[in-house]
């Protein structure tokens, strides 16, 4: 059964219940104001005697017979038998003979009653009651059968019933209506998410996305995230696309030259020939740039979609040790520091790496013999170089993975270090920008800082 059924089913399923309910209540109301109607009809037939008695005569007086008092007399749906004069115990009635307590009425000695009889297997109401007038005048007995108002009870029935049922059938009808204009959007999802499993198809969105109508309920929202999720899916997959496609570009370059330098090697003297030296240091070279590669990647990866190990550091302290690895893996670099203690709550690892490729960066740019200055303050890190600086174009895309500027191409690298560093940015809550001009560019890695190390607990790691 569809969903769309089923919201239809229980909605007429609990509007059946309720008007079900409501009707019961209704029905046996009425039933029991026809019942204690019955007891009002007999005591007014009862009190219409004289009245019934003086039209027995008269219609006795016109035919010129005698009157039958003893006969019943019908007044609508009740019958009235009349007892003129004193009545004695054991007096034949329709409902059997008199008793000692009929008499007392009669003689005014008890007063009315009502009672329940029996004629041949049907139930009667039965009221007796003394002939209006002086006391001992007679006896009025009136009866209505107790199934007299069955039709109508059977029609009220049938009548509340047939609400009953084409209530739910009409909350049936217009809640498979409304269902389908409120299910709308899931049917969308259901059919995108079955276009997207056969095809494969990313791109594909919902038709109701941007609708107006809606859009704020639990529904719309299920649609915008569908397609939030989807547009993020299909970012992933695309840059997972491109990244293997400009690894594949960017390993290619150095294993040619190695199997190049390989080749050469053993097409030739082997390494009895005189260039053989130089051709092992180029392929010890290549080698170390396509393992520099694999390391950048892996980093990136691991930046990019996982969450990050961070804890609460001092973040110049942090900058200080990634310098000195440079300074001695550099000697001829001009590195200036100026760190001022920062608390910052990062990944330490991560951070160490961003910084170093920084420094690297400025290092490569800058005129031999010039320094790189570094600044920690605030949660930031300042790297400044003195080289030409970032063209306007290339502002854009230095962050992109194997971007290179085309002043770069001549240098060594795949364009992954500043990729690096806006990956460690965005992991670590955290942001970088660059300012540039012609006397240089200044990175700027910036993180929210910590005022005192009670802020976030020392050591706390998420």
């Amino acid at each position: 059964m569809t969903l769309r059924n089923r919201a239809s089913v229980a909605a007429a399923v609990g509007v059946l219940i309720v008007v079900a309910a409501v009707s019961s209540v209704l029905y046996f109301f009425y039933a029991a104001s026809l019942h204690s109607r019955v007891d009002a009809t007999l005591v007014d037939a009862a009190q219409q005697a004289s009245s019934i008695t003086q039209r027995i005569k008269q219609s006795a007086g016109d035919s010129r017979s005698i009157p039958d008092f003893g006969r019943p007399v019908a007044v609508g749906s009740v019958e009235v038998q009349l007892f003129l004069g004193s009545v004695a115990v054991g007096q034949p009635t329709r409902f059997g003979p008199l008793d000692s307590r009929d008499v007392a009425v009669a003689e005014g000695a008890q007063p009315p009653f009502f009672a329940d009889a029996d004629d041949g297997g049907r139930q009667f109401r039965v009221y007796t009651a003394a002939m209006p007038g002086e006391s001992g005048a007679g006896l009025v007995r009136t009866s209505r059968a107790a199934d007299a108002d069955d039709g109508a009870l059977r029609s009220a029935a049938l009548l509340l019933a047939g609400l009953t049922v084409g209530a739910a059938g009409l909350t049936y009808g217009a809640a498979r209506l409304t269902a389908g204009r409120i299910l709308r959007p899931i049917a969308e999802l259901t059919a995108t998410a079955e276009h997207i499993t056969q095809t494969g198809d990313l791109a594909a969105r919902l038709r109701s996305a941007g609708r107006g109508d809606g859009a704020n309920d639990e529904v719309g929202r299920l649609s915008s995230s569908f397609d939030t999720m989807l547009a993020a899916l299909h970012e992933s997959v695309t840059a997972q696309r491109q990244l293997v496609a400009d690894a594949s570009h960017e390993l290619r370059t150095p294993l040619t030259s190695l199997t190049t330098n390989l080749d050469l090697l053993e097409d030739g003297a082997g390494l009895a020939d005189p260039q053989a030296p130089a051709l092992v240091r180029a392929a010890r070279e290549q080698a170390g740039e396509l393992n520099q590669l694999i390391t950048d990647l892996l980093d990136l990866a691991r930046y990019r979609e996982s969450a990050p190990h961070r804890e609460t550091v001092r973040l110049d302290l942090l900058t200080d040790q990634a310098v000195r690895r440079l300074r001695q893996r550099m000697p001829h670099a001009v590195i200036d520091a100026e760190l001022r203690p920062c608390l910052v709550h990062v990944d330490p690892a991560a951070i160490d790496h961003a910084v170093s490729n920084l420094v690297d960066n400025a290092i490569k740019w800058s005129p031999p013999g010039t320094p790189v200055r570094v600044v920690v303050e605030d949660g930031r890190v300042l790297v400044s170089d003195q080289g030409p600086g970032v063209a306007h174009e290339d502002l854009p895309r230095i962050f992109e993975r194997f971007y290179r500027a085309p002043g770069a191409r001549g240098m060594p690298g795949a364009g992954l270090g500043l990729a690096i560093v806006g990956s460690v940015a965005q992991a670590n809550k955290g942001a970088v920008e660059v300012r540039t001009g012609p006397g240089g560019s200044t990175f700027i890695l910036a993180f929210p800082p910590l005022r005192n190390a009670g802020e976030v607990p020392v050591g706390q790691q998420e």
